[in-house]
């Protein structure tokens, strides 16, 4: 005869079972961020070291490059949050842009689905962590990367840089110009 289990037992089994859920979420999730990166380095033809992962808050934040699961942070927001730090560098100039990611799995273990968002304005949703999948949001961070470069100063000469996904500041020009 099987001793039955008491209310305490049963809520210890359901600690554990939440746990091991947990534990699972955040590997998807490390993993999905490893694709993001890895695909965005693909996509702008560069060498994979030169996008490197930052904790945006937390322990680790302030750190610099870390690991993937290592700049992941969740907020209260119920969003991953982590920094993606890029790193241009062409003849006469050089420039480290770091840039803002928050993304969730809202599905399941059969049917992922995938929220990122970008610059606190638009969602993207995605079934898997695939090239054509992450194409729209490539595109999105490379038309507003190039914006940043083509329009910065203008817009923000012109008191219309805030309206930039990355905004144009004093600080910003001084780094572009290398006063920094």
């Amino acid at each position: 005869m099987i001793p039955k289990k008491t209310p305490y037992q049963d809520l210890c089994q359901s600690l554990d079972e939440a746990r091991e859920r947990s534990r699972v979420y955040r590997s998807q999730c490390a993993f999905f961020a490893g694709q993001f990166a890895r695909q965005l380095a693909d996509f702008l033809k560069t060498p994979p070291d030169r996008i490197t992962y930052e904790a945006l808050s937390g322990a680790r934040a302030g750190e610099g490059a870390v690991q993937a699961h290592e700049a992941m942070q969740i907020n209260d927001d119920t969003y991953w949050h982590i920094g993606l730090r890029l790193q241009l560098a062409s003849e006469k100039a050089k420039d480290s842009v770091l840039l803002q990611v928050r993304f969730k799995n809202m599905g399941d273990d059969a049917r992922p689905l995938y929220v990122i968002n970008l610059f606190g304005h638009e969602d993207f949703e995605l079934s898997e962590p695939t090239p054509t999948a992450f194409e729209p949001v490539f595109e999105e961070i490379y038309e507003s990367l190039k914006r940043h470069y083509e329009d910065g100063l203008r817009l923000f000469l012109d008191k219309r840089g805030q309206n930039l996904h990355m905004p144009f500041t004093a600080a910003r020009q001084g780094e572009i110009a290398g006063e920094g």
